[in-house]
């Protein structure tokens, strides 16, 4: 089928690149629903590397590829991957089968490294991918890459396939030596990952990032184009909160790992000295986490007065959450590593906020994009610091009213920049864009 008939159809054909599986309940790759919902005129096919069924309202045809069979592939010399066409939507695994049934190779350096090897070297079976890629026939290729070599290898086996253009996203620093370990695993990993990238960045028409930092790195080193983009929302003056709980409630939802609980502990330190010293109860830390907590974590955080850990909820409850909340918190680690690790990150977490209608106060490093960009909207409060955090904290302690200026201005924000009519626009048009 010709280019021009192609741009014509009523349906353009996005073939999703993802290093998870796509499920919404439980796996990171959730975004993919928040951007592709609702488009009539897209279709999509996924290819995964995870072996993990996938749940989700929007695509019902896969390709996925086990991290244990990668493994396996490489001691028995056969190759892996499966098609999978579900008539229905996939619907979400029992709580059993949440594990991927593969033999797990763990974490650390050493492990990240075995890991690499694995996807570089286990063998995909080419010849159903093939059939896969030649059945949907798509006209452009999605990659939500993290930066690792697992992608950034499947994004080249696939380019061989099909002429199909391809659009690359990232929310991490996948390729700057800005970032601090001891350990030379790391590093040679990193020098091997920039090395595959420098390859593969030429294929890509479009380069979508969370971080204007790594957009500005891009295009000058590489001359690809590149677009901010991040989660986008649907936001409800109604939901504006007007009016302030006594105690105020600060609710923050999510994981404790990158030592945001520390950052946490830092919170929870700052709310009990202002309870009292002032000798009432002025505010309240409610944490929501899925994450096991510790002994120490639970003695920072979870005295039942000041601060109190709820567990983990469903999206769905956290709506009601965020409804009987006041202020929303994104966090992030202070320490050197993590500062570094997550500055290029925008986590899902920051639009979750900005469309909960609560005041938004992100404490985080000044060098984190998503901080950068609150403070630079002033859409949110940011404290960078244990005695910004205690400032701001006193500050809606004495005067209330800043709380609803701020969800105020947190909910002009998502209508400015990231409604969802408009972020869809934006990513049909680079599409065709990147076809024609």
């Amino acid at each position: 089928m010709n280019e021009t008939n192609r741009v014509g159809e009523k349906k353009l054909r996005v073939l999703l690149l993802l290093s998870e599986t796509w499920n919404d309940n439980w796996a990171p790759n959730n975004n993919m629903t928040n951007w592709f919902s609702d488009f009539q005129d897209i279709e999509i096919a996924t290819v995964s590397g995870s072996g993990n069924m996938p749940c989700n309202k929007i695509c019902k045809d896969y390709f996925l590829i086990g991290e244990g069979q990668m493994l396996k592939s490489l001691i028995n010399g056969r190759p892996v991957g499966k098609a999978y066409h579900f008539e229905n939507y996939p619907q979400a695994p029992k709580a059993a089968e949440l594990s991927e049934k593969r033999k797990k190779i763990g974490f650390g350096e050493c492990a990240r490294l075995a890991r690499d090897i694995v996807w570089r070297f286990g063998r995909i079976d080419r010849n159903e991918l093939r059939k896969f890629i030649d059945e949907f026939d798509p006209d452009v290729i999605f990659s939500q890459r993290k930066g690792s070599i697992k992608m950034c290898r499947i994004e080249r086996i696939v380019s061989k396939m099909t002429p199909a253009p391809m659009i690359a996203y990232t929310g991490d620093d996948e390729y700057s030596f800005g970032q601090f370990s001891l350990s030379p695993i790391f590093w040679l990993r990193r020098l091997w990952l920039r090395r595959t990238l420098n390859k593969n960045i030429k294929m890509y028409k479009l380069f979508y990032s969370q971080s204007e930092r790594q957009m500005r790195e891009f295009e000058k080193k590489f001359k690809v184009p590149t677009k901010f983009l991040v989660k986008c929302g649907s936001f409800d003056e109604e939901k504006i909160h007007r009016t302030v709980n006594s105690p105020i409630q600060l609710v923050y939802a999510g994981k404790l790992y990158c030592n945001r609980w520390k950052t946490l502990a830092m919170m929870a330190d700052a709310v009990k000295n202002i309870n009292e010293q002032t000798g009432n109860k002025k505010i309240v830390l409610n944490i929501y986490t899925r994450d096991a907590v510790t002994k120490k974590q639970d003695k920072l955080l979870n005295d039942g007065i000041n601060s109190i850990i709820h567990g983990g909820v469903s999206a769905e409850e956290l709506t009601r959450v965020y409804h009987r909340s006041d202020v929303a918190l994104h966090i992030e680690g202070f320490d050197l590593k993590n500062r570094l690790l997550t500055k290029d990150s925008f986590s899902t977490k920051v639009m979750d906020c900005l469309s909960s209608g609560c005041a938004v106060l992100a404490v985080c490093a000044d060098i984190h994009a998503a901080g950068q960009y609150l403070r630079a909207q002033d859409a949110a409060m940011v404290a960078s610091s244990a005695k910004e955090i205690s400032e701001i904290l006193e500050r809606i302690s004495d005067d209330p009213r800043t709380v609803t200026k701020y969800a105020e201005k947190a909910y002009l924000c998502g209508v400015k920049n990231h409604e969802r009519k408009n972020i869809q626009a934006m990513l049909r048009a680079d599409l065709e864009n990147a076809l024609r």
